[in-house]
């Protein structure tokens, strides 16, 4: 069953899920693009698929390394899933490159718990934050996760407050400076236009109505089951836990501000969605329980071809 194939993190499941995002952007590309089919199409999706991959590979780093969740493969699988049921983001090389960069940050973030380079880690994680707003600008809002973790992780102190924002400054001003040195000051300026969109009619629509009210009722639903028994076990277990949740409401506000609501947005909700529920999977006691929830996901990935 392929929830006991998930259930440990190895290797041969990294090469099945990633097969599975290939699968995912062959459907999506003949679905979105049949009319539209030529080399440089597939020359196109060729380098959005790697982006993909790229993806995949420092989302699983993270979980790993970090051990947002039991050693085991479903954020990552949940992931992909995601990926594949809101497959606009898979074309938008604007949003894979962004969330790429943030999640380099997070990497950053969620070490924070090892007392290891504190001051460059946190450079580092505002670095990154900021060339992802040179991008996409509301990525921006992503820094309120760095005083977040240094509050939860206790390493509050006035150059630990102050690294952050030199680090965030940084790439901007560097761009700053190219764009100074070519004289086109305009170019930098139009980075910073604020354009937000609250419309959200689009997401009236069946193929993302469905799939979001199912992931924010296993969210909700992971919430409340794994919350009180990480509270009651190790600290820093308990402090991943509540970043992870504040990762997910700053996730929701970046959705939520966003002047593009074509789906593609959808993908900074993934990396926070994929780990919560990721978490609640083991606690499930019935094997047919947790086959039937990723059944559920990838069968809801399928459908929104035809909704």
């Amino acid at each position: 069953m392929i929830a006991n194939f998930f259930k440990k993190s190895k290797p041969a499941g990294i090469i099945l899920i990633i097969g599975l995002l290939f699968i995912y952007y062959f459907f999506a590309t003949f679905y979105v693009s049949a009319n539209n089919l030529s080399i440089n199409l597939f020359g196109n999706i060729l380098i959005l698929f790697v982006l993909g991959v790229i993806w995949v590979l420092v989302f699983n780093f993270i979980v790993s390394k970090n051990k947002l969740t039991l050693d085991n493969l479903y954020g990552l699988l949940l992931g992909v899933i995601f990926l594949g049921t809101f497959y606009e983001s898979m074309f938008s090389s604007k949003l894979l490159l962004t969330n790429i960069l943030l999640l380099l940050a997070f990497r950053k973030i969620y070490s924070l718990s090892s007392n290891l380079n504190t001051k460059m880690k946190l450079f580092d994680v505002a670095f990154w934050i900021g060339i992802a707003s040179l991008i996409y600008f509301w990525s921006f809002l992503f820094f309120i996760l760095i005083y977040v973790g240094i509050i939860l992780y206790k390493k509050v102190s006035i150059r630990n407050l102050i690294i952050p924002i030199v680090g965030f400054i940084t790439p901007i001003f560097l761009y700053f400076t190219y764009c100074f040195y070519l004289n086109k000051l305009p170019l930098f300026y139009q980075k910073f236009d604020i354009n937000f969109s609250l419309d959200f009619n689009y997401y009236s629509l069946t193929k993302y109505l469905l799939p979001l009210i199912l992931i924010s009722l296993m969210i909700i639903w992971s919430i409340i089951r794994v919350t009180p028994s990480i509270v009651l076990v190790s600290n820093k277990l308990k402090q991943k836990w509540i970043l992870l949740l504040n990762h997910l409401v700053v996730a929701i506000i970046v959705v939520g501000l966003s002047e593009i609501k074509n789906g593609s947005e959808l993908l900074f909700l993934i990396f926070p969605a994929a780990i919560i529920i990721a978490n609640f999977i083991p606690k499930l006691k019935s094997s047919l329980f947790k086959n039937v929830i990723i059944y559920l996901f990838l069968a809801l990935s399928i459908s929104v071809y035809f909704l």
